[in-house]
């Protein structure tokens, strides 16, 4: 894959709101729902990393600190580039971060086809059933990363 950056922004970065689109485009349109109408407030609290080629915002995740834990949200590739590392190398990056800020554990909400893709890189489902949220069928997650 071509040389791929991985940084963290602020909400005051222009690359935020390439940001909101591809999060829109990849997560909230397939299910009918719009990012615009969505409460952004707390978005300057949590940890944006944002992955590029050259340019080009190719991949987001976000990281919400709480206490001792973390948790991962907001996870979106764009489709042409799904399948080839891409989510894996932001958790990683999501992870080394918290692991620096003194974290222990990382949680998300993954939708339910998601959930292999978490399972692989080391998460475990902590619920069962599947819930639902925005929805659809999702499973709570977590890994613990000391």
């Amino acid at each position: 894959m071509e040389d791929i950056k991985i940084k963290i922004i602020n909400t005051d970065n222009p690359i935020y709101q390439k940001e909101l689109q591809l999060r829109d485009e990849v997560l909230r349109k397939p299910i009918g729902l719009n990012i615009e109408n969505e409460d952004l407030s707390d978005e300057p609290n949590q940890i944006h990393f944002v992955a590029l080629i050259d340019s080009e915002l190719v991949g987001v995740v976000l990281l919400k600190l709480e206490s001792k834990a973390g948790k991962l949200r907001q996870m979106a590739v764009k489709p042409e580039i799904q399948g080839k590392r891409l989510g894996t190398r932001l958790v990683e990056a999501l992870e080394l971060h918290a692991k620096s800020q003194g974290l222990k554990e990382i949680s998300l909400h993954a939708r339910h086809y998601a959930a292999g893709f978490y399972e692989k890189i080391g998460y475990t489902i902590t619920s069962k059933p599947a819930f639902v949220e925005v929805g659809i069928n999702h499973f709570e997650m977590k890994k613990e990363i000391n």
